[in-house]
């Protein structure tokens, strides 16, 4: 079983418009609306894949409950904990006519410490029942940031294996408990480090400094450029075969998503990374942020190429 935390998950809602410029008067062409938030990708996109997937996190008021209500399907299961106040909603406007997108994210209820005690028992429960754990996104407002890299400790004792994919004071405390792997942006990879990251060598020696931290991998999306995964044994780059993207939102959720699967069928290092890819670049194709189709990842699966670098 893979558990997914989703400490702060969220509405995503996409609006479509043409020549989106700020203070103007639009008419909307279109709306998605969806569950969301980074763990919440990877549970969909896991449990789309076929495996088993519990998802955890904190809900509030009515949005929280719709949330809920949009995650019941075979695979997955969702353990949600209420809170005051109200599930945030975080808004995207595409504009395909100038090629951009405008995020608008809210920031969602406050978590108070019993709070964050009356969602431990779950935390530590599936824990115990997973072979992957992997702790996705922000925290919300009231979180201490070491709480990732507690959980990591956590799972560790019991022998589950952690994927870290979140930013910030949380990457960096979460680093220092050394997860078995973490997925950061260039980015991400940047602020981690300190360097501005010019080429594909200065990013795969920043990577070789947090591996020296502890980390077992360390798998770094680099855009349309693709991806690098480094290890103590092992250094290579995967690129991604072109597509015409519907929707980039969730890429990266998708990818950690098919790490997970991996991991949690005793995949090794390659076959985790190009599943990865598999499900970041599948996920392009559908408006609908963190969705793949089974057979579309299979297809990409076999077009991701990796060279030793």
């Amino acid at each position: 079983m893979i558990t997914v935390l989703s400490l702060s998950p969220a509405i995503d809602k996409i609006y479509y418009v043409d020549n989106f410029r700020p203070g103007g008067l639009y008419r909307v062409n279109k709306v998605v609306k969806s569950a969301g938030g980074k763990g919440v990708n990877v549970a969909k996109v896991a449990s789309a894949l076929g495996n088993e997937v519990r998802l955890i996190g904190f809900k509030a008021g009515e949005a929280g409950n719709w949330l809920e209500n949009q995650l019941k399907r075979p695979g997955l299961e969702t353990c949600f904990v209420e809170v005051k106040g109200e599930t945030r909603t975080n808004s995207n406007i595409i504009d395909k006519v100038s090629n951009t997108e405008t995020e608008l994210l809210e920031k969602g209820p406050f978590i108070t410490e019993d709070d964050v005690e009356k969602l431990m028992p779950a935390i530590l429960d599936g824990i115990k029942k997973s072979e992957v754990l992997v702790c996705s996104g922000g925290l919300p407002e009231g979180m201490k940031k070491d709480f990732y890299a507690r959980i990591i400790s956590l799972a560790k004792d019991h022998g589950v294996k952690v994927i870290l994919d979140t930013s910030g004071e949380m990457l960096e405390q979460g680093i220092k408990a050394s997860p078995f792997l973490v997925k950061p942006n260039k980015r991400e990879l940047e602020s981690c480090t300190g360097n501005c990251l010019d080429n594909l060598s200065e990013a795969v020696n920043a990577c070789k400094k947090i591996i020296s931290q502890g980390v077992e991998i360390i798998v770094a999306s680099m855009g349309k450029e693709g991806a690098i995964l480094v290890s103590p044994d092992k250094c290579v780059k995967a690129s991604v075969p072109p597509v015409e993207p519907v929707n980039t939102i969730g890429c990266g959720d998708s990818m950690v998503a098919g790490m997970a699967c991996a991991l949690c069928n005793k995949g090794g290092k390659i076959e985790m990374l190009k599943l990865g890819m598999a499900c970041g670049v599948a996920n392009t194709q559908f408006e609908e942020i963190g969705c793949v189709d089974a057979q579309l990842v299979e297809k990409y699966y076999e077009m991701i190429e990796v060279v030793e670098i």
